[in-house]
């Protein structure tokens, strides 16, 4: 836009502007005779208009080309009975059933192992041979035992019996191993010298 028309359109709306070359003065001389004019009634035009509208649309639904509007019908009971709705209880219902015993049921408790964090450190100049021997040693007594290496250090993890047979209180004796009071052996092997 150029400069004439932005100081046209200030002085047309109000806001003051300079005057270049009489733009200006005609259009604030336009606002004027704007603002001179009567304004028209709106509030009788929209009554008129309202009232010509709900004579028209009675006129077209006498002569059958609108629907007649239908008259929300009072609630009726009968409406509970019916298919659908009996369809809809019984599904509510399963669905409350089903929450329940969900929600109700019996929790299996869980069984967790957990012994005192008693572990036998022992040293040897060979970790690895001596780890092996004794899950050998412990097998062959009867004993599940597991072998595991965690950070460089060589790990047997053990249930025995109870109460602990007199085979296997040997094999812990002969390793200089005493006898675990919960039955739960944990023996970590670390390098005799660094």
């Amino acid at each position: 836009m150029d400069d004439e028309t932005e100081v046209w359109l200030e002085a047309l709306s109000g806001r003051a502007s300079d005057d270049r070359r009489g733009a200006a003065r005609e259009a604030r001389a336009l606002r004027e005779a704007m603002l001179r004019q009567s304004q028209p009634d709106t509030e009788s035009a929209g009554a008129r208009d309202a009232s010509r509208e709900a004579a028209l649309l009675e006129r077209a639904r006498s002569a059958g080309l609108l629907p007649m509007p239908r008259r929300r019908a009072p609630f009726r009971w009968e409406r509970l009975a019916s298919w659908p709705a009996l369809g809809a209880y019984t599904a509510l219902a399963c669905s409350l059933l089903a929450a329940l015993i969900v929600w109700r049921s019996p929790r299996e408790s869980e069984i967790v192992r957990s012994a005192p964090e008693t572990i036998v450190a022992l040293q040897a100049d060979d970790p690895i041979a001596l780890k092996q021997t004794l899950l050998k040693e412990l097998r062959a007594a009867g004993v599940d035992a597991t072998g595991y290496a965690r950070l460089g250090v060589q790990g047997i993890d053990a249930d025995l019996p109870k109460p602990v047979p007199d085979r296997v209180r040997a094999v812990l004796a002969r390793h200089h191993i005493g006898t675990p009071p919960d039955a739960v052996l944990r023996i970590e092997i670390r390098p005799a010298s660094p």
